[in-house]
């Protein structure tokens, strides 16, 4: 798996090699359907390693409705201002072609400061024998941790 990726509300994704980077870019902003205004702001914001003005970028695009997609390895981490079952819909088809049944998922809704973690099979997204297709429905009963804001960062 990639490290990253950037995801609009429809569902469209790019891999991407580095989230603020990658976002500043006109055409690619333009790509995921950020409005011009909206990619002028985040174009304005100075980018810095690791610092505020990367951390001001990253919450600028997910405010547009971006999600975002950071990958290590067996595990893969959400994060957005967007509700978690909606997070779960928006990338249940990316999901559903590349992950494996216990790839972790790790769901942060920024707005909220309400995380999720769960294999992906126990979002019920379509394995065989698996009663509940809609992966969204399955969040609605799944434990949501509530921690601090920031605490999520996973």
């Amino acid at each position: 798996m990639r490290e990253g990726a950037w995801f609009n509300a429809e569902g469209k994704w790019s891999w991407i090699s580095e989230h603020a980077t990658w976002i500043q870019r006109a055409e690619n902003g333009r790509s995921l359907g950020i409005p011009d205004e909206e990619q002028a702001k985040l174009c304005s914001i100075p980018w810095d390693f690791n610092g505020p003005g990367r951390e001001a970028i990253l919450r600028a695009a997910m405010n547009s409705g971006l999600l975002r997609m950071r990958g290590h390895g067996s595990a893969v981490t959400f994060e957005s201002t967007l509700s978690i079952a909606r997070m779960v819909q928006i990338v249940g088809p990316f999901m559903e072609r590349n992950f494996g049944p216990r790839t972790w998922c790790r769901f942060n809704d920024l707005g909220t400061g309400e995380c999720l973690g769960i294999f992906y099979e126990n979002l019920g997204t379509g394995f065989p024998g698996h009663e509940t297709p809609d992966s969204a429905a399955s969040v609605e009963t799944a434990p949501v941790i509530s921690v601090a804001a920031g605490a999520c960062n996973g």
